[in-house]
């Protein structure tokens, strides 16, 4: 009965961090989106996410805001995952492996909002690799602990697929400006993908893995 109970609990507070994170995630984006668009001319082709961060007044004051907020809540979710996946017969290297990278991943993505890249452009580029190939790494360890356990089809292949858009993103962004025909604007709408996929899994996740079974 303790066991069911604790895994119940545990199911409750994933679900509860996933629709803080989706909540905070989809706000955040739209709400200093609209601020940025209300002024500046705007293209999910050509302006980047940290070009709302970079955006003195209110669009940098929510983005960056609303991006710090987020890094602590994704983790929390993260570290409740892992423990679901452990119920489901993960091993302890899993774990492990899961929350340093995570922890890598973190401390990417708090760099890429504390530090727009008009302030330092090195540490903030340096801070978003972390950030991006933080997250392929992550995703991969996942999916492959979610398809080993046999869980719905639905989790691996959002794992997968937050794999594929933040690597070719990642990549796209490390050669911007230094390969022929990969322009600035080129990686733009991958980032839009890697959010999109981002909250996608985040749902998936929520949804399936707050189930108490």
């Amino acid at each position: 009965m303790k066991k069911k109970t604790a895994n119940i609990n545990l199911a409750k507070m994933l679900r509860v961090v996933g629709i803080i994170g989706v909540v905070l995630g989809f706000t955040t984006v739209l709400w200093s989106l609209c601020l940025y668009a209300s002024a500046n001319p705007f293209s999910f082709f050509e302006t980047y996410l940290s070009d709302i961060g970079n955006k003195p007044g209110w669009p940098q004051v929510v983005f960056n805001s609303g991006m710090l907020l987020s890094a602590p809540v994704r983790y929390l979710f993260l570290t409740l995952l892992v423990m679901q996946l452990m119920n489901f017969g993960a091993s302890r290297s899993f774990a492990v492996a899961a929350l340093i990278t995570g922890a890598f991943v973190v401390i990417g993505s708090i760099g890429v909002s504390a530090i727009p890249y008009s302030l330092h452009l090195k540490m903030h580029m340096m801070s978003a690799l972390i950030y991006f190939f933080g997250v392929v790494i992550l995703q991969t360890i996942i999916a492959v602990q979610e398809w080993r356990r046999k869980l719905p089809l639905i989790l691996p292949i959002s794992s997968i697929l937050v794999f594929i858009i933040y690597l070719i993103f990642a990549t796209l962004m490390s050669m911007a400006g230094k390969v022929e025909g990969i322009t600035r604007s080129t990686p733009v709408i991958w980032e839009w993908l890697a959010f999109c996929s981002l909250m996608f899994w985040l749902i998936a996740h929520t949804v399936i893995l707050s189930r108490p079974k």
